[in-house]
């Protein structure tokens, strides 16, 4: 990727969409030899990036790499090289997060230092203690903060979240209604692991929605 004067231009949801169709041509490349075969995923895979990504001139260009690779070797590779490209998640600091979940008095912090800020999609951390599990959206430019308790048995079925079939547990929120002494509960099936859920991430639009939808009173 010779030119560095773009400037970032895809999500990290973007990134993880073109990992999970990188990680589709390679399937294609070490299962069959059949040229037709491989052709067939090389015009499904661009064809899902076209219509998922609006992208310049300059920045196809990048992204066209893609079809050039045929080991894993090449694909690690292109994905490091598209790093530089990738928007971050908002920056969070330990004193933005007290401010989001400014009632909790016993907050449990996640460690910050250990996060790449260019692979997740939002931010949720568990506190095993009290079994809830605390999450954090960037909407409108701004970050927002939901807690809601999480139970401790998992099953197999699909995440409200990232939509992929995962090991998922109840996520159960609590919004403060209309009416004084009242409230709304919201229950959803969500990854147990929110690394790998994030990485599941392809579409934040669904993200956004089903955020929205647990907020709602």
């Amino acid at each position: 990727m010779e030119n560095q004067t773009i400037q970032p231009f895809l999500t990290v949801a973007n990134y993880h969409l073109l990992e999970q169709q990188l990680n589709k041509i390679l399937h294609a490349l070490t299962t069959t030899k059949d040229k037709n075969v491989i052709l067939a995923v090389r015009g499904l895979v661009d064809t899902e990036i076209t219509t998922k990504l609006e992208l310049s001139g300059e920045e196809l260009k990048l992204i066209e790499e893609l079809f050039a690779v045929t080991d894993r070797a090449q694909g690690d590779a292109f994905l490091e090289q598209l790093k530089p490209y990738v928007i971050p998640f908002k920056p969070v600091t330990a004193s933005t997060i007290k401010a989001l979940f400014k009632k909790e008095k016993k907050l449990k912090l996640p460690n910050l230092e250990e996060l790449d800020f260019q692979q997740i999609c939002y931010l949720a951390w568990d506190d095993p203690g009290t079994h809830r599990k605390y999450v954090v959206l960037e909407q409108n430019g701004q970050l927002k903060g939901i807690k809601g308790l999480f139970a401790n048995n998992t099953v197999r079925g699909i995440c409200a979240i990232c939509n992929r079939h995962s090991d998922v547990g109840l996520f159960t929120t609590s919004i403060k209604g209309q009416v004084v002494g009242t409230f709304t509960n919201h229950s959803n099936y969500i990854c147990a692991d929110s690394k790998t859920c994030n990485e599941h991430v392809t579409d934040m639009n669904r993200t956004h929605e089903f955020f929205e939808r647990i907020t709602q009173k």
